[in-house]
C-alpha cells in the first residue's frame, strides 16, 4: 500500500521497518510490490474477473448478517442498508475482527473457522 504514495510525502522510516519485518521471514525474499495503486492493479483485476464469469461486484456495503439454511450453507447476506444479498457463491472482503463478529454460530466449531481464533487483526 506504501508504494502509491507519493514519496514527498511518506517517511522512509515506514519502508525500512516494514522491510526489516519482511527480510527476518522465513519466506522474506518472496516479497513483492504491485506496479501501480491496489485498487486498480489487484482489485480491479479480480472484480473484472468475477463480472466476465457473470457474477455481480458490490462495493460500499456492510453485511450485518449471514443468514444459514437448515444444512448450514449460506441462505443469503442481510446488509445493513436491509438489502438481502443471494447467490451460488460469496466473497467478502472485511477485517478479521469484523469477521469474527459476523461469523454465524453454527461455523464457530467448525475446525476451518476454529482456526480464526489465532489469527488476529493488524491496524494498517
Amino acid at each position: 500500500a506504501l508504494n502509491f504514495i507519493n514519496p514527498d510525502e511518506l517517511s522512509m522510516q515506514c519502508i525500512l521497518i516494514a522491510l526489516n519485518r519482511f527480510l527476518q521471514e522465513k519466506h522474506g525474499s518472496k516479497m513483492a510490490f504491485l506496479d501501480g495503486n491496489p485498487p486498480e492493479r489487484l482489485c480491479k483485476p479480480i472484480a473484472d474477473h468475477i463480472k466476465s464469469l457473470g457474477g455481480q461486484v458490490i462495493l460500499n456495503s456492510r453485511i450485518q448478517k449471514i443468514e444459514l439454511n437448515a444444512d448450514k450453507s449460506v441462505k443469503h447476506f442481510v446488509l445493513t442498508n436491509g438489502n438481502i444479498i443471494t447467490g451460488d457463491a460469496y466473497v467478502f472482503a472485511t477485517p478479521v475482527d469484523i469477521l469474527k463478529l459476523l461469523l454465524p454460530e453454527d461455523w464457530k466449531e467448525i475446525s476451518y473457522f476454529k482456526k480464526l481464533d489465532k489469527l488476529v487483526g493488524v491496524p494498517v
